[in-house]
């Protein structure tokens, strides 16, 4: 995948929810914009889990994004603690 589709779909006007779909099969959930930085062009995206665990991907090894609907605007992030 290019970096800059990536970053277009993390700042989307409307983001939508996605799963970055991975070369070995893993699919790695984003929720929420807040959940992932990749500065633009950069090879790399730094990803938080809901657990709160960090994974850094490689953008080359990422094969696609699995889109979710809208999400409304102003909405809050999901809470990683589990919480509302």
């Amino acid at each position: 995948m290019r970096a800059e589709s990536l970053h277009e779909a993390i700042h989307a006007e409307r983001f939508r929810p996605f799963a970055l779909i991975l070369a070995d099969g893993t699919r790695m959930h984003v929720p929420h914009p807040e959940w992932i930085l990749q500065p633009a062009g950069a090879r790399t995206a730094v990803v938080m889990g809901r657990d709160e665990s960090v994974r850094i991907v490689d953008v080359a090894l990422v094969l696609g994004l699995e889109l979710g609907p809208p999400v409304a605007a102003g909405s809050p992030s999901p809470n990683p603690n589990g919480g509302e």
